[in-house]
């Protein structure tokens, strides 16, 4: 066997694990994700938010809950006791209806990254914004019945 024939044999076999570990990886994770169909709670409703916020809808690669700002977008803490559900509904559908401003810098300027178009569904969305409004100390405003 010529050395050639052994670094392919050990690199598929460096691909294969890294396969299955990503296969296990994956299949872990899907398990603690609550499905919309499952939810009978607002608390479960606003836990699946938090799931898509930090997960599929990748808003937490720019934005915050904590109350600092970053490069990419501005800090949603206490967004969803500021703003109503009707606004973030229409931020995240269509988030370039805004003009979102950086005031940390003087003059504001407009974020570096525009907020690009959410990849959730309409349940989702409203998960999202339950999860905003949760996390803000407010009551959820969302219906479990505006899920179906």
């Amino acid at each position: 066997m010529d050395t050639r024939s052994i670094v392919y044999q050990v690199l598929f076999a460096v691909l294969f694990a890294m396969g299955s570990v990503s296969f296990v990886w994956s299949q872990s994770e899907a398990e603690s994700v609550i499905a919309l169909s499952d939810v009978k709670t607002l608390e479960e409703l606003a836990k699946v938010g938090e799931q898509l916020f930090e997960g599929k809808g990748e808003c937490a690669q720019c934005h915050s809950l904590q109350g600092s700002p970053s490069e990419k977008g501005p800090s949603l803490a206490g967004v969803g006791a500021k703003l109503t559900r009707e606004f973030l509904y229409e931020s995240l559908v269509k988030p370039d209806a805004y003009v979102y401003l950086d005031f940390t810098k003087l003059p504001p300027v407009p974020y570096v990254t525009p907020m690009p178009p959410t990849l959730l569904a309409k349940g989702e969305i409203l998960a999202v914004i339950a999860y905003l409004q949760q996390s803000s100390g407010q009551l959820v405003s969302i219906e479990l019945s505006e899920l179906k």
